[in-house]
């Protein structure tokens, strides 16, 4: 009986225990079973086989190696992610089995059958764990060797070398009849163009309707702004150079986008035409931008405005630029690389007129940063005209002696790189000067959004610093990823390189977001301006409602500032992806500093808080600190701020004013008293000094006469040597008021003595000489 109480509860106990080890096996399915891997192995070997044909029959191209290099990191990515999953159900089912302890032979018969069911599926997982990691290995070995055949195949293509320019004019001036042959064949080739003349018309039909919508827009626009100088001007300076210059060459920019957008869409079957209006549209927007940042009228700050004379070389050497641009765009088509149609020999006429052209391409783009850089300040201050100018120049000798490709690569980099630097400075510069206004209220509707924030004249807007930090993120990430594709970075990398930014780099332990931090930023930056809003309406709407006393709601309006800022933190904090369990660690290093560094931060808090509570001073009273006098301005969490009389900022430590000893005159009211000394000469009446005095303070509108413990008084104190001494006080109604009361009290009191002729007092001092020889008054006479 005994023995049967006892294994009652000890199966029960087992049988808890297996479902408890149950629970995380059944959890975690398996999503590659044996199905799904030898899906993945065909795969592999299906792509492992078309390499290894294209590489023996020498038809590798770029597109082809990228086709296969992309399959190869998919395959490779998802053979990682069994190895994962494979390695923590293996972790899992290990913990199991160490959980059922050591096996013996008493051991319950659930405890066994569970016992071989776990064995059974370690053997299982590492059998499927082989198979991963062997998919894992093939597919990084194909992805590692079509990498290095598309590095090989780029770099021998980047590197080819045609002909060289004496080898071109050999070839012309040796051979009699050739560029004849080759003349002849270039007209019949670019009048026999396989062009697709429905998208070709179609096109140029949107790209005319742009044009005309783009010159009525633009004459209206222009002539308007003649008449009344838009809001943009005092917004952004460079955004209004930058637009006024657009509307200018609007209508052709219409022209060349609407085209190139329809013929994209609907191509015209020869790639020669869509390349060429997108040239013609990129050097469109190109000379605009430089055209409004160069004009006298301008006034864009880093940028100097170019004169009469440098501005005549300019748009010489840009206009000349764009034209040589666009007639090597023609010419560098891959249909005029041969002789004829029907011939695969070299065209050596074109040949020549590809390096002439890339001549004069190469020349005029260096001739143009160079005077460029007189103009703009961040292109001296990075001394990028000698990098580019070098490179320019490298690219030129590289297509006189017969490397192309590499002469084109160089040229489209630099030309590229140049036109991404000019946008990511525009797209830095503009958002600045919105944001600096912002922080001044330099347009009416700055001022009225910085009147909804609450914001006093001087302080800035909350929030713009969060928002300057995730533009500068956002323009220098995307100038670094575009560059990087620019100069050959091939397009699986760029690919994957979007999809890790999406995704999280994992840099240890630790995941790294571009994506969540920069919207963190947003976050933070549009949840502080909601702060402030809500500052605002709750000290000057709901408040005000209460019964609640002046520092009372001046208290809640403070501690629920912070406490917005400190949620939006949080918020912030949580969308970029920081754990908040993290910030354990983070909270047990801060109370060693605060134990050691952080003591007199700590005590400042502290005692804002109090003040904050307590009251004991609030915004606008009249206060000594010290030596320190004047009115109370800011009570933050650490200090204080106090505006002396004579408009200079004292910043007191909050412990100071909570241990220190603090006069306030205006804490429970405004009242405050006058005292004014009054003497007058020995054999005058003193009942009637008296009675001037009380008159004077009675006819005062600003004394307090009606309440009983603030009664006006005069006192007769004392004889001195040479005068009687008498003392008006009285309350005032405003201790602000004080000086100025003072002040009329005693010219009241001054004239009533004048009036009545009773003197007052003269003493004259016994002046001395340099001898040290005392002088009388008579001798002075």
């Amino acid at each position: 009986m005994l023995t049967t109480q006892i294994l009652f509860p000890r199966r029960w106990l087992y049988l808890i225990l297996l479902t408890w080890l149950a629970l995380p096996l059944h959890a975690a399915d398996n999503e590659f079973p044996s199905e799904r891997l030898e899906e993945i192995s065909a795969e592999l070997n299906t792509t492992e086989t078309t390499f290894q044909q294209l590489e023996k029959q020498k038809r590798l191209d770029l597109n082809k190696l990228d086709s296969l290099t992309a399959t190869a990191a998919r395959l490779e990515q998802v053979a990682k992610t069994c190895v994962a999953q494979q390695e923590q159900q293996q972790t899992q089912t290990q913990q199991a089995t160490d959980s059922l302890g050591e096996a013996n032979t008493d051991e319950d018969a659930d405890v066994k059958r569970k016992r071989q069911e776990l064995t059974e599926q370690k053997q299982q997982l590492e059998k499927t764990l082989s198979q991963c990691r062997l998919l894992s290995l093939r597919a990084a070995t194909l992805l590692t060797d079509t990498r290095q055949s598309r590095q090989i195949l780029l770099k021998d293509q980047l590197f080819a070398y045609s002909y060289s320019v004496i080898d071109h004019l050999e070839v012309i001036l040796l051979e009699s009849g050739v560029w004849k042959t080759e003349i002849s064949g270039l007209l019949r080739v670019l009048t026999n163009l396989p062009l697709n003349k429905t998208n070709v018309w179609i096109a140029l039909a949107y790209g005319i309707a742009g044009l005309i919508a783009g010159l009525f827009w633009s004459i209206h626009k222009r002539r308007q702004y003649r008449e009344t100088i838009p809001p943009i001007h005092a917004t952004s300076p460079t955004l209004a150079a930058v637009w006024i210059s657009l509307l200018r060459f609007l209508p052709y920019t219409l022209f060349a986008g609407l085209a190139a957008l329809s013929l994209y869409f609907a191509p015209p079957g020869v790639p020669l035409i869509l390349q060429f209006t997108q040239a013609l549209l990129l050097f469109g927007i190109s000379y605009g931008i430089m055209h409004s940042l160069l004009r006298p009228a301008g006034q864009v700050e880093g940028v100097v405005p170019a004169t009469q004379q440098t501005g005549h070389k300019l748009y010489f050497w840009a206009r000349l630029l764009i034209v040589t641009t666009l007639i090597g765009t023609i010419f560098h088509s891959p249909l005029l690389d041969s002789a004829t149609q029907a011939s695969t020999a070299p065209s050596h006429f074109v040949g020549l007129i590809r390096v002439a052209l890339g001549t004069v391409i190469g020349f005029s783009l260096a001739r143009l940063i160079w005077l460029m850089s007189d103009h703009f300040l961040f292109i001296q201050h990075t001394r990028l005209h000698w990098l580019a100018v070098g490179a320019l120049l490298v690219s030129v000798s590289s297509l006189w002696l017969g490397y192309r490709n590499f002469s084109v690569f160089l040229f489209t980099g630099v030309f590229g790189t140049l036109f991404l630097l000019l946008v990511a400075w525009l797209l830095l510069k503009i958002p600045a000067e919105i944001f600096d206004g912002l922080d001044v209220g330099r347009t009416p509707w700055q001022q009225r959004l910085r009147q909804q924030l609450g914001l006093r004249s001087n302080q800035i807007v909350p929030g713009l610093l969060w928002l300057r930090l995730a533009n500068m993120l956002v323009v220098s990430g995307g100038l670094l990823i575009l560059s990087l594709r620019l100069w050959g970075m091939p397009e699986q990398n760029f690919t994957l390189l979007l999809t890790q930014l999406a995704s999280g780099i994992k840099i240890g332990g630790f995941t790294l977001e571009p994506l969540r931090i920069i919207g963190g930023l947003l976050i933070v930056a549009l949840l502080v301006s909601l702060t402030h809003v809500m500052k605002k309406n709750l000290a000057e709407s709901w408040l005000r409602r209460t019964t609640l006393s002046r520092g009372a709601r001046e208290a809640i309006t403070t501690v629920s500032g912070y406490t917005g800022i400190l949620l939006a933190i949080l918020m912030g904090l949580s969308v970029a992806g920081i754990q908040f369990e993290n910030l354990a660690i983070i909270a047990g290093a801060l109370s060693v500093g605060i134990g050691f560094g952080l003591q007199n931060i700590v005590n400042n808090f502290v005692s804002g808080l109090i003040l904050l509570f307590e009251r004991p001073i609030r915004r606008g009273d009249w206060i000594t600190v010290g030596t320190a006098e004047g009115y109370v301005r800011d009570i933050s969490i650490r200090s204080t701020t106090i505006q002396t009389f004579d408009r200079s900022d004292i910043i007191v430590p909050n412990s100071q004013i909570i241990s220190g000893q603090v006069t306030n005159m205006m804490l429970n009211d405004n009242f405050g008293r006058v005292i004014i000394p009054v003497n007058v000469a020995y054999g005058v009446d003193t009942e009637q000094v008296m009675a001037i005095l009380q008159e004077a303070a009675n006819a005062h509108p600003l004394v307090l006469k009606d309440r009983s413990d603030m009664k006006i008084n005069v006192f007769f104190r004392s004889f001195s040597d040479n005068a009687l001494n008498f003392e008006l006080r009285c309350f005032i109604r405003d201790i602000e008021t004080k000086a100025r009361v003072i002040s009329d009290l005693n010219l009241a009191i001054d004239k009533a003595l004048r009036q009545q002729e009773i003197p007052m007092p003269f003493i004259r001092s016994e002046p001395y000489t340099w001898s040290g020889k005392t002088v009388k008054s008579q001798d002075l006479s």
